[in-house]
């Protein structure tokens, strides 16, 4: 049974997955209906019996918009946020298609009875035996049920993304990858791949390349791999038994010729091995690109969309309306909290740091003191205990209290809610320049970073997810960042 579940996991929990947004779709259905008659008086309270059919409608519908929206791809997005903005446009498509057809079989007159098309809703109509002249049908019952409908699916996708992430560290679903290269890139793509626990891509180990060196970052003895995982030469790798459990080989070797590369491509076909070959542009196409087709020739052309004013706007109106009305209720805590650090130890109760902000500015940002005095100038957070923490300052820190202060900063326009952490200015001095991509944005309280599995190292050591969320931001993933830092803070999970 194990080995089957391995073997055909993806299939299995798609069809899983079906079966469970069918259930959810039917309880948001009667959610919904329960819902709007709470509102009404006993005696006009709706009856079920003229909504079942139409229960059944709607639910075949989303699953078909699910399918169509790509939900039951194996394809999966950092935070599985793509998913919940899959799931708004079900429920948008889903809305629009079942008001049209309520609309058009239930109205007189709007199309002829002899229409074809008329005949063909019909047809598809009576398949589900729903009364066309029941007048009992409410409006607002649908849209109370399909509001419903992308709360519940909502919820009960981040349950199965959290499944699915326990799933693959147990072993189902998981595929094994090598990587085709040894150099710098080649290590930049394993840290990429590590942002995406949830979609089970096993790292088996790396292939050397012609290019190779003995110094290179991850082969044993680099001070920069704490896993050695030399697979060897590619004919070695063939040759020997790890080739059998590997199913995709990532080529990650800039070097390579352009006639070596296919011969390795067409090895690979030839072994039933699929791959993925990391473009030589790959810093360029970091960046939003258009590529244009110029006589069966593609050109690539950066993307200028200027700015996001509709976005900024929400954002900032947001920003100043929670900052508000954060500082307003913290405003009780702050003597206790102000009593418990001059208690603790000596020193201010404030602690204000110089950070860099968007566009390589700087402002200083001010938390609660949670370090002894002597020991708060900059320096790289150690990894393990830190000994400069108080008793007092690792309380504030497991509970996130000690960035209360921090909503000052929001409310002068130098930091927001949600984005990159602000980082010290000795530490940007050492940024690449494709690093210095993370001051585009305005720095945030909380962050990808923050609820990510990394969240307890270094945050220069993963600036990657500050990268990935400049370049993908949106409602939707501010949305997302914000449920998980309030679990990850009812967790007590350290944000240092």
């Amino acid at each position: 049974m194990r080995e089957l579940l391995k073997t055909h996991f993806d299939v299995l929990y798609t069809i899983i997955q079906v079966w469970i947004d069918g259930f959810t779709i039917l309880l948001a259905c009667f959610v919904g209906f329960y819902a709007y008659n709470s509102m009404l008086d006993p005696n006009a309270q709706a009856d079920l019996g003229d909504y079942r059919q139409l229960f059944v409608l709607i639910t075949g519908i989303v699953l078909c918009c699910c399918w169509l929206m790509g939900l039951y791809s194996s394809q999966k997005s950092i935070l599985n946020v793509e998913e919940y903005r899959s799931i708004y446009k079900v429920v948008l498509v889903s809305f629009l298609i079942t008001s049209s057809l309520l609309y058009l079989l239930r109205s007189k007159g709007v199309i002829p009875n002899d229409n074809a098309f008329y005949k063909t809703l019909s047809t598809l109509y009576d398949s589900l035996p729903i009364d066309q002249n029941n007048e009992n049908l409410s409006r607002i019952v649908h849209l109370f049920i399909l509001g419903f409908t992308y709360i519940l699916l909502s919820l009960e996708r981040a349950l199965m993304f959290g499944l699915l992430k326990k799933l693959h560290k147990k072993g189902y679903g998981n595929l094994k990858i090598a990587i085709f290269g040894t150099s710098e890139v080649a290590l930049r793509l394993y840290k990429k791949l590590e942002l995406f626990p949830a979609l089970g891509l096993n790292i088996v180990g790396f292939i050397r390349t012609p290019f190779s060196r003995e110094d290179d970052p991850v082969l044993p003895g680099s001070s920069k791999n704490s896993n050695p995982m030399d697979l060897g030469e590619l004919d070695d790798f063939l040759a020997g038994p790890k080739s059998n459990i590997v199913s995709r080989v990532l080529i990650a070797c800039p070097e390579i010729k352009d006639s070596d590369l296919l011969r390795l491509c067409r090895r690979l076909e030839s072994l039933d091995i699929e791959y993925r070959v990391l473009p030589v542009l790959y810093h360029f196409m970091a960046n939003r690109f258009n590529v244009e087709n110029f006589d069966n020739m593609p050109l690539i052309a950066p993307s200028y969309t200027g700015g996001r004013p509709i976005y900024e706007f929400f954002k900032r109106s947001i920003d100043i309306f929670v900052a508000s009305l954060g500082l307003l209720c913290a405003a009780i805590l702050w003597p206790f909290i102000a009593l418990a650090i001059k208690l603790d130890s000596k020193g201010p109760i404030l602690f204000t740091q110089l950070r860099k902000g968007v566009n390589n500015t700087t402002f200083r940002m001010i938390k609660f003191r949670t370090m002894y005095s002597d020991q708060c100038g900059d320096a790289v957070t150690p990894k393990g205990a830190d000994a400069r923490v108080t008793f007092v300052g690792r309380i504030l820190r497991k509970t996130s209290l000690d960035e209360l202060p921090q909503l000052m900063n929001v409310l002068r326009g130098e930091m927001t809610l949600i984005g990159p952490r602000p980082e010290m200015p000795f530490i940007v001095d050492e940024y690449e320049d494709y690093q210095r991509r993370r001051l585009d944005a305005r720095p945030g309280i909380t962050g990808l970073w923050q609820v990510s599995d990394k969240r307890k190292l270094p945050i220069h050591e993963y600036i990657d997810y500050d990268l990935y969320y400049i370049q993908n931001r949106s409602v939707f993933l501010d949305l997302t960042i914000a449920v998980l830092t309030f679990t990850t803070m009812f967790n007590f999970s350290s944000t240092d």
